[in-house]
């Protein structure tokens, strides 16, 4: 019995946060199934260990399993972009990623994890604030710079690496130089060891989106120019697909 009823309390956790997918702190979800605070935090951190949940500064949100188990409004357009994505998978056999913004931080919609003994995934339980990731530079591209500055002011960054910007303005040139065609890169920025390139898709019924390739630093030099390639190549494709459906 014991068993089921931690199925039934992660369940009941489940769809508070789908019925919540901007984010719940660990309290209001305590709150909202009854269950004691250090109850959640354990169940929501063997819930992430499955990519069913995202936990971080904006709270608890769905995970990128959840989302495809689920289809969740919203990341539908993750299942339309699949194909390519994984066409992007088998040119690099490296993580795959397809992303959004939510409150100056990277929320994961879908996944391709690289089959390699050797492979880059982002931590679980982590705070990445977009500023330091591939992917989250590619998606402030699509903001403005006043909306960067509303989610970061003018202050020093929180550097996680020694190699992460450290400054607003430094962030708004490697911003600008991506809006006018350059690859976003994470050179150890957000763990050091791992590095990764990105781009913006673009806006789906409002949700931004981009995709990125996360290696490993021991490969990263060896394998850019190609994985950069094929990443343009892929995100072509992804932009015709938005044309298509008319996003």
């Amino acid at each position: 019995m014991e068993g089921i009823q931690v199925i039934s309390r992660a369940a009941a956790l489940l769809r508070e946060v789908s019925a919540n997918p901007d984010g719940l702190s660990l309290g209001q979800l305590a709150a909202a199934t009854g269950l004691a605070r250090s109850t959640v935090q354990r169940i929501v951190n063997a819930l992430e260990s499955e990519h069913l949940v995202q936990a971080g500064t904006g709270g608890v949100r769905p995970g990128w399993g959840l989302r495809r188990l689920a289809e969740l409004p919203g990341p539908g357009i993750a299942r339309e972009l699949r194909a390519d994505m994984y066409g992007l998978f088998e040119a690099t056999h490296e993580t795959i990623d397809i992303s959004t913004l939510v409150n100056g931080e990277v929320l994961f919609m879908d996944r391709f994890l690289s089959d390699q003994p050797v492979r880059a995934v982002p931590a679980l339980g982590a705070d990445y604030p977009a500023y330091s990731m591939s992917n989250g530079k590619a998606l402030l591209s699509l903001c403005t710079d006043a909306e960067i500055r509303s989610l970061y002011g003018n202050a020093d960054l929180q550097r996680l690496t020694p190699n992460t910007l450290g400054s607003v303005e430094l962030l708004l040139k490697q911003v600008d130089a991506i809006r006018h065609g350059a690859i976003s890169c994470d050179l150890e920025e957000h763990a050091m060891g791992t590095c990764a390139v990105g781009l913006p898709v673009g806006h789906y019924r409002g949700v931004k989106l981009a995709i990125s390739v996360v290696l490993p630093i021991t490969r990263f030099a060896a394998k850019r120019g190609q994985t950069e390639k094929a990443l343009a190549e892929c995100v072509r494709h992804c932009q015709r697909r938005l044309e298509e459906l008319g996003g």
